[in-house]
């Protein structure tokens, strides 16, 4: 009974879901919780919300808010420049990460950095507070770095164009440097474009993890799984 061109548009979007990877299914999950967090800040009546509660602001007194921030921030966007940078360096990164650690190591290594990031930027912007204000953050720069740094990890001599010099493709090993060096010079210099600190701290991560996390972390937390599982199941038997 449905007209036939959005018979065939649907039967085209289910072919195009049921292809894809487990990599672009998670990829494009977390794009799609993005997006649509940027979309409820498009909404003037949802902004003092937005503002509570998608935005970190480390001098935030009240504890159970900021706690939730941590997280929810790492999902937030306000400009549409900021959401499609992130969203470019989430599928771009993320697709090197994901298939080299699979779907579940991926997504708790990508939550953790970006949770870890924030968690840095709290401390230090605190610390610093009587060097520099104090700014409310968001976004998803903080995993993302993790990300980047994890692929420039793994793969150094793969070629990557910075933002700022889009037509010059640079190596991973050098391209990491210079984005660390971009955020200290931020630091110092005292911009606020940026949080600074969450970049640094997500490489920061990113790097130690891919060096120690699969084997000395992951792998001994999932046997613990196991572990708990298999003794609930006795103890149920």
């Amino acid at each position: 009974m449905l007209p036939r061109d959005v018979v065939r548009a649907y039967l085209i979007v289910v072919d195009k879901l049921t292809s894809l990877t487990e990599a672009e299914k998670t990829l494009w999950t977390l794009i799609g919780i993005n997006v649509a967090v940027f979309g409820c800040w498009q909404s003037f009546r949802m902004l003092p919300f937005m503002t509570k509660w998608f935005t970190h602001n480390p001098a935030n007194r009240n504890s159970l808010t900021s706690s939730i921030t941590m997280v929810t921030s790492c999902f937030s966007h306000q400009e549409v420049f900021h959401l499609m940078l992130n969203m470019m360096g989430l599928y771009s990164f993320g697709m090197v990460i994901h298939q080299h650690l699979g779907r579940e190591q991926f997504v708790a290594s990508y939550l953790a950095t970006g949770i870890g990031a924030n968690v840095a930027s709290h401390v230090l912007g605190l610390a610093t507070r009587r060097f520099r204000p104090v700014m409310p953050s968001l976004g998803a720069s903080g995993a993302i770095y993790g990300l980047l740094a994890g692929t420039a990890y793994l793969y150094p001599n793969s070629s990557v164009s910075l933002i700022f010099l889009p037509f010059i493709p640079i190596k991973m090993g050098y391209a990491l440097p210079a984005m660390v060096g971009f955020d200290f010079a931020g630091i110092l210099l005292g911009w606020r474009r940026f949080d600074h600190y969450a970049h640094l701290a997500g490489a920061g991560i990113g790097l130690y993890y891919m060096h120690y996390g699969p084997h000395n972390i992951w792998q001994p937390l999932v046997q613990k799984v196991h572990e708990l599982r298999r003794n609930n199941d006795s103890k149920s038997n």
